[in-house]
């Protein structure tokens, strides 16, 4: 039992909880350290606030594996508290990996940390459901060229944001859900045309700006490689009265516990075929059991649909483990991700001035 790997959980939030969960689910010996921590797990830690790089110094017990699950502009923090700690500590981070701000000296702190290793979660690179999805187009359509890639991801958070809780103002809802949406694209698109799109300027972006919050609902618009459209939307207060910019495709898919939706969509000649992630609505307002997810294909024949079982945090977290663990070498942290949003939030700066300035409404920009 004791020679199991022991990991600690830095940060006890809604993500630092689940991580905790399913890392323990997983056989590992799991402990939390957190400025602020209620409903201390078994093994938890509560100490001064994060930021503090004594925190992680104080854990007494051998650590194997860190999970780095605190809000994203204390990441680098964290992590160098981490490797001063443990030069040559294994450390799970929570996405976005850090702000644009943070990334020269994210690299330096991994440039003099050679023999550290560090894997940046992004769940939905993991989920299984977007691989039978494709799957899906290519055995009913295996000659026609996809034409599109849509994905909306959304969440009220209005609640949690007025309670101080998940508040991103370097990024606003690009620091969000649009990660997730990252990973999507970057599994239903080739590797190249995926490249290329999150590379490039920003083509065509359009949102509401929040004097508080920043922007609260965004929609992007590009065209990649062979001419395909691709589209993101997401929101993170609903799908806001009156705006415009809410897709039309998205309108048909009901909204889930906390506002929740969830959708990626592939237009391959006259088919579409869409994964509703978890959590699912119903019509009568319930939602399918968790981790149930909805493949649904729109043929020239009728229409199909398949349910799913799969946790793409669990894979997620069970992967991460195994690379963190092992030996073999690991590719780079990708931070393309994070120059996308940073670059996205970028072109909402003025907008964020001008409802400072006394629109407190905010706007369209």
């Amino acid at each position: 039992m004791h020679d199991l790997p022991r990991v600690c959980v830095v940060g006890y939030g809604v993500a630092g909880r689940l991580h905790h969960r399913l890392l323990e689910a997983a056989g590992l010996r799991v402990c939390t350290v957190d400025p602020a921590l209620t409903g201390v797990p078994a093994g938890a830690y509560s100490h001064r606030p994060v930021e503090h790089r004594s925190d992680v110094a104080d854990v007494s017990a051998p650590v194997d594996l860190w999970s780095l699950c605190t809000p994203t502009h204390t990441h680098v923090d964290t992590l160098a508290a981490i490797l001063t700690r443990d030069p040559r500590a294994r450390v799970i981070m929570e996405k976005p990996a850090c702000r644009a701000q943070d990334v020269p000296r994210l690299r330096a702190l991994l440039e003099q940390h050679p023999e550290a290793r560090v894997v940046v979660m992004n769940q939905y690179r993991h989920a299984h459901a977007l691989r039978l999805l494709d799957d899906l187009r290519r055995r009913h359509m295996p000659s026609q060229p996809v034409t599109a890639v849509r994905v909306a991801f959304s969440k009220d958070r209005r609640s949690d944001m007025e309670a101080g809780r998940f508040v991103d103002r370097d990024h606003g809802v690009f620091g969000y859900e649009w990660p997730h949406m990252l990973a999507v694209v970057s599994r239903l698109l080739p590797a190249d045309a995926y490249r290329a799109y999150v590379e490039s300027p920003v083509q065509d972006v359009r949102g509401v700006v929040h004097p508080d919050y920043f922007v609260t609902a965004a929609r992007e618009r590009a065209t990649v490689a062979d001419g395909v459209a691709l589209e993101l939307y997401s929101s993170v207060v609903g799908d806001p009265p009156g705006d415009a910019d809410v897709p039309d495709w998205t309108r048909g898919f009901g909204h889930s516990t906390g506002g929740r939706r969830r959708l990626a969509q592939i237009q391959a000649g006259p088919a579409l075929f869409t994964a509703e992630m978890d959590p699912v609505a119903l019509p009568d307002g319930d939602r399918l059991p968790g981790n149930t997810h909805r493949l649904t294909a729109h043929l020239p024949t009728g229409r199909q649909e398949t349910l799913v079982n799969d946790s793409p945090m669990d894979n997620a977290l069970r992967t991460a483990v195994a690379q963190l663990l092992g030996d073999l070498p690991l590719p780079p942290v990708d931070l393309r991700p994070v120059h996308r949003i940073s670059a996205l939030a970028g072109h909402f700066e003025r907008g964020r001035a001008t409802a400072a300035a006394g629109h407190p409404g905010g706007g369209a920009v």
